[in-house]
């Protein structure tokens, strides 16, 4: 039920991101640091979501793996005063 959940909602998304895509055809101008280029204002919405939900998931993964390992740390810490109680 879930995962059909999620599958309607990742549909819905995308059909709205086609909608707005179809509308944005107009042509800007992208100044980057050493460059500069122009683009669709769809395609710039596309790279610019693209690269926050690169960031987004790169810091929720590092958060997550950070917490993985202090789980780790205690569950060890925790095995070991159980086993120095009951001798």
């Amino acid at each position: 039920m879930k995962a059909i959940l999620v599958i309607i909602i990742v549909v819905l998304l995308l059909l709205l991101a086609l909608v707005v895509g179809s509308r944005n055809a107009e042509l800007i101008s992208v100044n980057y640091l050493i460059a500069q280029t122009e683009m669709r204002v769809s395609t710039f919405m596309v790279w610019s979501m693209l690269a926050g939900f690169i960031l987004g998931m790169s810091t929720i993964l590092t958060k997550y793996l950070a917490l993985r390992v202090k789980v780790s740390l205690l569950s060890r810490k925790l095995n070991k005063l159980a086993k120095n109680e009951n001798p």
